[in-house]
């Protein structure tokens, strides 16, 4: 089983696109969200569904990459129900805003969720290394895209080691419930922080040999 915002293998035409294209949508699609009404929001999200649809990638996989809008959501609206009671019940119990900021979250995951399926660490790596080279005309030693590209593979790492330590949870007859989180989160901490300077070194090694 796929962890989630993981890279799916794929020749679609969103596969095959520019991974400097698919980034700079990735940063602009939430910005543009935050400065527009939210018909705009409205719009996007059917439109990044389509596109999706379009990368081939399996519905129950991007559903499940949309399950963190969940826990968002619920701690929002909680918010509210709480700010309903301290204020004397006065005002709407759900706020326009946080409706809103939820329906922004759902369309900003969306998009989230279309780039790590679609963009391996190795293109956005190779994309963020030209870019860094033409800034720098030739003269860096690549260690700042290299870390961006680290920062980027951060979320599906996280996911992806979760997932290996509830399997083995499981496997030693682990149950749910607050065990668990106390259980494996040390451990989620100290095999993220290895794979990433794994990972970091990798990207440097790789910069090296391309120079």
């Amino acid at each position: 089983m796929q962890s989630l915002f993981s890279y799916t293998k794929g020749n679609s035409i969103i596969h095959r696109a520019p991974a400097g294209l698919k980034l700079l949508l990735l940063l602009a699609i939430p910005i543009t969200l935050y400065l527009t009404p939210i018909q705009v929001c409205l719009t996007f999200i059917p439109v990044l569904f389509i596109v999706a649809l379009i990368s081939r990638i399996q519905i129950k996989l991007f559903l499940r990459d949309l399950r963190p809008i969940v826990i968002y959501s619920i701690m929002i609206l909680a918010i509210d129900v709480l700010s309903y009671v301290i204020s004397s019940k006065n005002g709407n119990i759900i706020t326009k805003i946080s409706l809103f900021m939820i329906l922004r979250l759902l369309c900003a995951i969306e998009a989230v969720s279309i780039f790590f399926r679609t963009t391996s660490i190795y293109e956005t790596t190779d994309c963020l290394q030209r870019i860094e080279g033409v800034l720098t005309f030739g003269k860096s030693k690549l260690i700042v895209s290299s870390m961006l590209s680290l920062f980027l593979s951060f979320l599906p790492q996280i996911f992806a080691t979760w997932r290996d330590l509830e399997i083995a949870y499981r496997a030693r007859g682990g149950k749910k419930g607050p065990a668990k989180i106390i259980t494996l989160l040390p451990r989620l901490i100290s095999s993220s922080i290895k794979k990433a300077d794994t990972t970091f070194l990798a990207l440097l090694n790789r910069s090296q040999y391309i120079q």
